[in-house]
């Protein structure tokens, strides 16, 4: 019995450092291979990062100028590691639009978004060599299990971004694993319940969120970029049932962030067909709001 234990923990010992290993080696490789994975084309300066709300509205391919970085339940730890990386990958980028909606900043989308089981596990797979020490030691410390699956995970990922890096076009509007719009064919829109969210719920702020917002503000600033905090449109009955304590978070996170931009398009009118449900467009929704934007930020239409 002694003789199977020891070999049983020296196996393991084995196993462990193995495993150890492939994600030392899969991390170095990949940052090696990272200015090339990040590079975008040179006309390339707008970019469009933050959850799924700006992930299935911005169409980038109707925007000039233009790349959507968004990702579905993604916290702004994430966005702030992944607009650093691109920012030091690409000297061009003039503009930064970061999703800023009603429900962000809520502490239900930090116990969500960045330390439940799915989102740690879904988000270090794929951003884990982005991220810094502290924001790593941050995530594991408060869900140690999750983290270390996605980290298991990140080895494949690594390896195969690495490879793909090597086929990527010169005129890149994509990045591998970094997200991008999603062409959303859902009309879910009467039986969304959003209506009603949070309004039985203590209405509390996520300090994270909000950390992290602000640190995505300061280093826009210091390479003096211009960044937009970006409000995409909301169904009339989601803006009109939005509770009061969640606006005025909303509007003192806004107040604090004076220096940058704010394009609230929350209000923008659009027919029902146009929603997948209350807070999300549909692609005839991103159709339609993707060229509203490019006339705003494109007002001159380059001439053919």
């Amino acid at each position: 019995m002694k003789k199977f234990l020891i070999k049983l923990i020296l196996f393991a010992l084995i196993i462990a450092s193995f495993t150890t290993g492939l994600v030392i080696v899969s991390d170095y490789t990949i940052k090696q291979r990272k200015n090339v994975l990040l590079k975008l084309s040179n006309d390339i300066n707008i970019v469009f990062a933050g959850n799924s709300t700006v992930e299935c509205s911005v169409d980038d391919e109707l925007i000039e100028q233009s790349i959507n970085i968004a990702q579905s339940g993604e916290a702004y730890l994430y966005s702030y590691a992944k607009i650093k990386s691109l920012i030091e990958a690409n000297k061009h980028i003039s503009t930064v639009f970061i999703g800023f909606s009603y429900g962000d900043l809520l502490m239900e989308k930090e116990e969500s978004w960045l330390l439940s089981d799915e989102f740690v596990i879904e988000k270090i797979q794929y951003y884990n060599y982005l991220l810094d020490f502290s924001e790593k030691a941050l995530i594991f410390k408060h869900n140690p299990k999750s983290y270390m699956k996605g980290l298991t995970k990140s080895v494949y990922n690594n390896f195969e971004a690495c490879l793909k890096s090597f086929f990527l076009e010169k005129s890149n509007k994509y990045i591998v694993n970094f997200g991008g719009y999603k062409y959303l064919v859902r009309d879910k829109l009467q039986a969304d319940p959003g209506v009603d969210l949070y309004q039985k719920e203590a209405v509390e702020k996520s300090p994270l969120q909000e950390k992290y917002l602000h640190m995505i503000s300061e280093l826009c600033r210091q390479h003096s970029i211009k960044l937009v905090l970006f409000n995409t449109p909301k169904h009339r009955s989601y803006y009109e049932n939005v509770d009061e304590d969640i606006l005025q978070i909303w509007y003192d996170t806004r107040n604090s962030l004076d220096r940058d931009s704010l394009l609230d398009l929350s209000t923008y009118e659009l027919p029902d067909s146009c929603f997948g449900d209350l807070s999300h467009l549909n692609y005839r929704g991103a159709r339609s709001f993707s060229h509203y934007l490019n006339e705003i930020l494109n007002p001159n239409p380059k001439e053919n």
